[in-house]
């Protein structure tokens, strides 16, 4: 038997003579690319490093980008375009690495010079442009920057390919109010304001950092402010979410939903009277959940409410069901079939004779719109019964807050009349409450959104002046729930 020390010197031995017999080799270490020399009318365009298995060559040092791409539908838009039964070549610039929606600005660059499969898709330069220089020599102040500015007339961005007959995104998206958020930031530069207002103040506070063009373009007014733009919702480097979406449509909480991100704002008294104010700012979220509002002395806001348009149960995509509806019809004038895509966030808007919404919304009556978006979320059996549903509840909420308001007259006519006005230095009180309830009441779609809810509330809030300020109440009233809560609602009021 070898002794153990005897086997060791052994084994150093032998690996000595390994080593001696590896001294004539010699490893040199080169540099080299690791994609094809592109051709020069591909314009520095490089794409893919291996297209079967959708690694491209930015890929290679952006690998968690290069991970989460290739679950989009972007990796495959050239398999979709192949296999759709109508590939023309007009369809071929959105489907592939070329200068069109990128600072190149010219289709016949990439796929437009070669026609060669490591351009197959839309990967990272169709946004960013051409990547040559960058991966030669890779530098922060080369690095090429993709532009999430939208329009119609743009050619960098988005909208050169997500608009038009075809993909009319970016077409309805300009005339929606998330087109124009910077404009009612007033300018300001306070990064609450501009976490919502601006395209670039919503990306910061959701803590994305990725790097892009208008990324520090924020002073010298709304000249630099960008709206709530295609690359604000959705993640061009892919997500978890359906539609590459930055955050779930379907999460019932105001911190996690995507929409609710924003329309949550002052929803509360408590959070108003933080900002001197005593009236909602965006209040969708909350009310859709059955948080806002002023509750009432024997109305917990533990007894939340929750609307069934809030209840992911009765309807999965919450907001999105019926702000993202999509809608199909013909065209008034060519009689064509044609669609919309539901980006101008309208939830029943008015239709032309071709059943597509109006470009004009302003004098939309209830009498004109389509609640085709409440049929197709399975809530409402019919169009007709969604209309009624609609018509019973703004009535019903709407009689009680004008009987609010007949009270809160009758207070300000008596000696308790300077409870009715705001201030922040003194005790909140149930006119001031109630005043607070009502700009719930009257914010657009403040009923719709949960209608049982502002009718407990507002029932409440009278109730609680007939006692504070012995105020009486129409006997044509009922102070009685009469809007049918769905199953599950809890409530405890002690009126």
């Amino acid at each position: 038997m070898m002794h153990p020390r005897v086997k060791v010197l052994t084994l150093l031995s032998a690996v000595s003579v390994l080593l001696a017999a590896c001294t004539s080799e010699k490893l040199v270490y080169r540099d080299g690319p690791n994609y094809a020399t592109p051709t020069t009318g591909a314009q520095g365009f490089i794409g893919y490093a291996d297209e079967a298995t959708k690694k491209t060559v930015c890929g290679s040092c952006h690998v968690e980008k290069q991970a989460a791409w290739q679950t989009t539908k972007h990796a495959s838009a050239w398999k979709d375009l192949s296999t759709s039964g109508s590939m023309q070549s007009y369809c071929q610039p959105c489907h592939t690495v070329n200068g069109q929606g990128n600072s190149n600005n010219d289709p016949k660059a990439g796929f437009g010079d070669a026609s060669a499969a490591q351009y197959h898709d839309v990967q990272c330069e169709s946004c960013h442009g051409p990547g040559l220089t960058h991966v030669s020599s890779p530098s922060m102040t080369n690095q090429p920057l993709a532009s999430i500015k939208a329009d119609t007339g743009l050619k960098n961005g988005c909208g050169e390919c997500h608009s038009g007959t075809h993909n009319p995104f970016v077409d309805e998206w300009r005339i929606s109010g998330h087109a124009s958020t910077w404009a009612t930031a007033h300018n300001s530069t306070d990064p609450y304001c501009q976490s919502c207002h601006t395209g670039q103040g919503a990306l910061a506070a959701w803590g994305v950092t990725s790097n892009y063009i208008e990324k520090n373009n924020t002073s010298g007014g709304t000249a630099n402010m960008l709206g709530a733009t295609c690359a604000v919702c959705h993640d061009p480097h892919g997500s978890p979410n359906t539609a590459q979406l930055r955050f779930p449509i379907n999460a019932p909480s105001t911190d996690a939903n995507l929409c609710t991100k924003c329309h949550q704002r002052r929803a509360t008294f408590q959070d108003a009277i933080a900002m001197g104010r005593n009236s909602v700012h965006s209040p969708e979220g909350p009310t859709l959940f059955g948080q806002a509002g002023w509750f009432p002395p024997g109305m917990s806001a533990a007894d939340s409410i929750v609307s069934s348009h809030g209840s992911v149960a009765k309807n999965p995509n919450l907001c999105a069901t019926c702000h993202v509806a999509k809608y199909s019809g013909t065209d008034p004038l060519t009689k064509a079939a044609t669609f919309s895509t539901g980006h101008r966030f309208l939830a029943t808007p008015c239709v032309d004779a071709g059943g597509l919404p109006l470009k004009d919304q302003t004098n939309c009556q209830v009498t004109s719109m389509t609640f085709r978006s409440c049929v197709s979320g399975s809530c409402h059996a019919t169009e007709s019964l969604a209309r009624n549903a609609f018509n019973t509840a703004t009535a019903r909420v709407g009689l009680l807050n004008g009987e609010a308001t007949r009270l809160i007259t009758l207070i300000k006519a008596g000696p308790k009349a300077s409870d009715c006005t705001f201030s922040t230095t003194k005790p909140y009180n149930s006119c001031l409450g109630t005043q607070f309830n009502q700009s719930v009441v009257t914010k657009t779609g403040g009923i719709v959104h949960n209608p049982f809810l502002l009718e407990q509330l507002m029932i409440a809030s009278i109730n609680q002046l007939k006692k504070d300020y012995g105020v009486a109440s129409s006997a044509d009233i009922s102070l009685e729930p009469q809007l049918k809560r769905p199953d599950g609602v809890k409530f405890n009021a002690n009126h």
